[in-house]
């Protein structure tokens, strides 16, 4: 398949770019320009020289792309998506974008009338500046350094959507990445739960060491994870 990502350069973007090359798939990267796109996909071979990482223009990358990945800054919402919508329009767009903000005692979730468009989470705003995308919220939890090293992430993706058929197609693409399942957690309305769990992740880790993630324990019908390594 061939997977667009919109902030490839950034720490989660780049590991599930190499996790998702390293299965296989194409990496379109997409850039404000070709020139930083192409410095973009430099990065990303040094992380995975036999990974297929193609660099574009962000709305060259949108309409090559088969599915998107949104990783940009929160802060970028309103500047970058529109121009992307038509290309995007019918196809599954996974946001990874958690709003966050840095106080005396750590991380702390972004929320209302401080999130782009006032809210409620960055996911939705996409869809709205998107609206005929399949827009699904995944990923976020993930620790980025163990994406990037393909390492075992022994972790459960919580995937919200309106559409059930673009659930399921990220929680197939999940099994992907090394160690991981994708649980179908419902709707779009849910995302503000998962981008809020990043900040309790960032906190955890810096209190207790080490990259935590999610895992959900008592499930009697869910999935197995998938296989530590590709």
């Amino acid at each position: 398949m061939k997977i667009a990502i919109f902030g490839g350069t950034g720490d989660l973007g780049r590991g599930l770019a190499i996790c998702f090359a390293a299965a296989g798939h194409d990496i379109v990267v997409g850039s404000r320009s070709q020139e930083r796109a192409d410095q973009a996909a430099a990065s990303l071979r040094e992380g995975y020289a036999e990974g297929n990482f193609i660099p574009m223009e962000n709305a060259e990358a949108a309409q090559a792309g088969e599915m998107a990945i949104v990783s940009i800054p929160w802060e970028g919402i309103d500047q970058t998506i529109p121009a992307l919508a038509d290309a995007l329009a019918g196809k599954v767009v996974v946001s990874v974008v958690n709003a966050l903000k840095f106080g005396k005692a750590g991380a702390i979730a972004v929320q209302g009338a401080e999130l782009p468009g006032g809210g409620p989470s960055c996911a939705h705003r996409i869809q709205e500046l998107a609206p005929e995308a399949k827009v699904v919220v995944a990923y976020n939890n993930l620790p980025a350094a163990g994406l990037q090293a393909r390492h075992n992430l022994n972790a459960d993706v919580m995937v919200c959507g309106k559409s059930k058929s673009a659930r399921e197609a990220v929680i197939e693409l999940t099994k992907d990445l090394p160690g991981a399942r994708g649980l179908d957690a419902g709707p779009l309305a849910n995302a503000i739960v998962i981008e809020g769990s990043t900040a309790l992740i960032i906190n955890l880790n810096k209190r207790y060491g080490g990259e935590a993630s999610l895992a959900v324990t008592g499930l009697e019908n869910a999935p197995e994870r998938s296989a530590a390594t590709h």
